[in-house]
């Protein structure tokens, strides 16, 4: 192993290690403030939660039932899809536009108004050159905070039905006020501070001209020349820098698992992650809330074996897909290294694929970022993806193919965890024929359905929008690359989407109606049907009193357990995406072709 490969996976290695030590606490504040228990940020926004409570009606007090809970969770998310989406229409009639920014299509505005609302923030368009100030801060950031405040309280309502002992799954209003109010306005304004003292921009302002250190020049096709160019017809000597307000959308944007970018190169951009603290922090920030919840099971359930069970079978998923995707982008390619002619090894320079690469930046960070960031569902990138290695860019896709459970979106990581490792109980209770359990709850036919639902439902959704993609006309019209890079663009467009993670393989025309359309009503079932599988298992185990465990019981916080849930995990994942990938990177890298 090279020095380059181990520095990476130590680094990889010691930020993941980070955000674990952050999420144990974590951990604890969340199950105290979203059940209610005193705390010292009580005592200061108490007053501000119970004036929210009134406002919207809402009850602590009042159980909603599975059934309501869900209700509220999808008029939530359809009421912010409408909202968002007149936003967009209408901001070039609108104020805090001094770009003078239009209004989007219609297809445009749908695709990314149900982005945002579903935890994906899948982009069409750059955020710096289609969307106003007003749009990003009070449409784009108001969603960068509620959906994932939707997925925590689907979390915490599954949670509940999991350990409570009287139905109760709780009230979706009061859990979304708290997971915002308690949790992610606190962590996001410390997150921006920092972000602001490390220079990223934080104003409503319009953007500035700055003057070049040294002018280009453009031919008249407006590319871009060499000043004593004999083709040159013009010179540019200024630069236009897309500044507003970043900091605030990209701390929550981090946090809430978001990952859509205020500048189209997202964390690439050295607006937007321009120091090697801010890359630290943001990394760390991306799978914090994701691995806090899955301790929270173990304190929800008084046993803290349980979460670390889960945790254990999430990090051992996540530590092979860092150590293949460093590997990979270290090694580059034949054609990049032209079999050996061309040196990537390091010396003065990040080694390895820098195809796509920041230079400040370098190639172990980046990888280490991209594993981070499709584990967690979230679209967030600090490179380009389609400059990845075949093998490369076969891990990002099977962490988002694998169904949001290293780690996954806000909260429906989680869900989808749970429903993994009710599967896995119900699989290993057959073999001793004992009825299955899951933390001393009786597994029953109706919520084994809804266990399936949750794994399966991810993949078909997947695979229903890639083959949309593939047989219309549209779709291979959109591909940047024919053959199987092409497949493989439009392939990870379907994985994203689905897996509501939102990053893009780029090459892509992703501002197509076919493929705005076709995504958006990816986007919407890849949320809305894992969420209502999560609740109807989590109403039908909450009626359910708890069974003492018997000699014959499977230990769900075993190392054989752990084992087992990997075993079911990869095996679903595998039967999934393993016949696509085999049409789109593994056949890159058999054909000896780079992304």
């Amino acid at each position: 192993m090279s020095a380059d490969v181990t520095a990476a996976l130590l680094e990889g290695a010691a930020e993941v290690a980070l955000t674990v030590a952050l999420a144990v606490p974590l951990s604890a504040y969340l199950v105290k403030v979203m059940e209610g228990r005193p705390t010292a940020a009580a005592r200061v926004l108490g007053p501000v939660e119970r004036g929210a409570c009134r406002l919207v009606g809402a009850d602590p007090d009042d159980d909603m039932g599975w059934r309501r809970f869900l209700m509220a969770a999808v008029a939530l998310t359809v009421v912010g899809v409408a909202l968002l989406f007149v936003l967009l229409m209408l901001q070039g009639v609108l104020p805090l536009n001094p770009q003078g920014v239009p209004g989007l299509p219609a297809d445009t505005a749908l695709n990314l108004a149900v982005s945002f609302a579903t935890n994906t923030d899948w982009q069409p368009v750059a955020g710096e050159v289609a969307l106003s100030p007003l749009s990003q801060a009070l449409g784009l950031a108001v969603q960068n905070f509620l959906s994932p405040a939707v997925g925590i309280a689907v979390a915490f309502a599954l949670m509940r039905g999991l350990t409570s002992c009287g139905g109760e799954v709780g009230n979706c209003f009061v859990d979304v006020i708290r997971a915002v109010l308690y949790v992610l306005l606190p962590l996001a304004l410390v997150l921006s501070l920092v972000g602001v003292a490390q220079g990223i921009p934080q104003t409503l302002g319009g953007y500035q001209a700055v003057q070049l250190l040294e002018p280009v020049a453009v031919d008249a096709q407006g590319d871009m020349v060499d000043a004593d160019d004999p083709t040159a017809v013009g010179e540019v000597d200024q630069a236009v820098v897309p500044v507003g307000p970043q900091a605030s959308q990209v701390a929550v944007k981090q946090l809430g698992t978001n990952g859509g970018g205020f500048d189209g190169a997202n964390s690439a951009s050295a607006l937007e992650n321009p120091t090697p603290l801010t890359n630290l922090l943001e990394g760390v920030a991306i799978l914090l809330i994701p691995l806090a919840l899955v301790l929270c099971l173990g304190r929800m359930a008084s046993d803290r074996r349980q979460g670390r069970a889960l945790l254990a079978a999430v990090l051992v998923l996540l530590g092979v897909a860092l150590a293949v995707i460093v590997a990979a982008e270290a090694a580059a390619t034949p054609q990049l290294s032209q079999d050996g002619a061309v040196y990537v090894g390091s010396g003065d320079q990040s080694a390895g694929n820098m195809e796509g690469k920041e230079t400040r930046i370098g190639v172990g960070a980046s990888a280490v970022w991209t594993a981070l960031t499709t584990a967690a569902a979230s679209g967030s990138t600090n490179a380009a993806l389609e400059g990845l290695t075949p093998i490369g860019s076969l891990v990002p896709l099977v962490l988002m193919g694998l169904g949001e459970v290293v780690g996954g979106g806000a909260g429906t990581g989680l869900c989808g965890l749970v429903g993994f490792a009710v599967l896995t109980v119900f699989i290993a209770s057959l073999m001793v024929g004992r009825t299955p359990e899951y933390l001393g709850k009786k597994i029953g036919p109706a919520q084994m359905r809804a266990a399936v639902v949750m794994v399966t439902a991810p993949c078909l959704v997947v695979l229903a929008g890639a083959a949309a993609l593939c047989l219309a006309p549209g779709g291979a019209a959109a591909v940047g690359q024919p053959g199987a890079l092409g497949f493989s663009e439009l392939l990870y467009a379907a994985v994203s989407a689905g897996a509501n993670n939102g990053s893009s393989l780029g090459g892509l025309a992703a501002d197509a109606p076919l493929v705005n359309y076709v995504l958006a009503a990816e986007m919407l079932a890849g949320r809305l049907i894992p969420v209502a599988a999560a609740l109807a298992l989590a109403g039908g185990l909450a009626a359910r009193e708890p069974a003492p465990a018997g000699p014959g019981t499977l230990s769900t916080a075993s190392p054989l357990f752990v084992f087992l849930l990997l075993v079911i995990i990869v095996l679903v994942g595998a039967l999934t995406l393993l016949p696509a990938a085999a049409l789109g990177p593994v056949a890159a890298a058999v054909g000896g072709q780079a992304l």
